[in-house]
């Protein structure tokens, strides 16, 4: 008897908050159901709870009926927070567990591994003059001039055996 009342009771926003929040329960409960939410019931709720309090800030009795913008309120509100939920699922990728960064970790440690591998067999391959040539332009940014001064030779001669040097270690590469 006392559930038929509250169902027939006409909201207004004069009542206090809490006293709206439970009769509209009944309201925030249909919607849910109609938006097909059946996970994270509580979470979509509190959404409902909050836009509830939206709606009875806001109320103004000379617009209408207060019940009638309170379900509209906390709809808008759900739909909203749907669509917000669903971008952020598509956009981001969940993983279950760590396996995938571990396999992804091991694999960029394996590629480090076998890059630093083949850059000491292709470096074994050079003399100390192609080394050092190669260690202060890459290395340590000096310019052909810097070099030739450092190494006594002439910058064009820096820049032949630069570009000598190139062709020799993509050759070796590509083996």
């Amino acid at each position: 008897m006392v559930s038929q009342d509250k169902h027939k009771q006409i909201l207004s926003p004069q009542q206090p908050f809490e006293e709206i929040l439970e009769l509209v329960q009944p309201m925030i409960t249909s919607i849910l159901l109609k938006c097909h939410i059946y996970k994270d019931f509580a979470y979509y709720r509190h959404i409902a709870a909050i836009a509830v309090w939206k709606a009875y800030q806001k109320a103004n009795p000379s617009n209408g009926q207060f019940s009638g913008y309170i379900y509209t309120t906390v709809k808008g509100e759900i739909l909203k927070e749907l669509t917000k939920d669903k971008q952020f699922q598509d956009n981001v990728t969940f993983l279950a567990d760590d396996k995938l960064n571990r396999i992804r970790c091991q694999q960029e440690q394996i590629n480090r591994l076998e890059a630093c591998l083949l850059v000491e067999t292709i470096i074994g391959n050079l003399n100390e003059l192609d080394r050092k040539i190669l260690q202060l332009y890459y290395l340590e940014g000096y310019t052909y001039d810097e070099i030739a001064k450092e190494l006594c030779l002439s910058v064009s001669a820096v820049k032949k055996r630069r570009t000598r040097l190139i062709d020799k270690l993509r050759s070796l590469y590509r083996r």
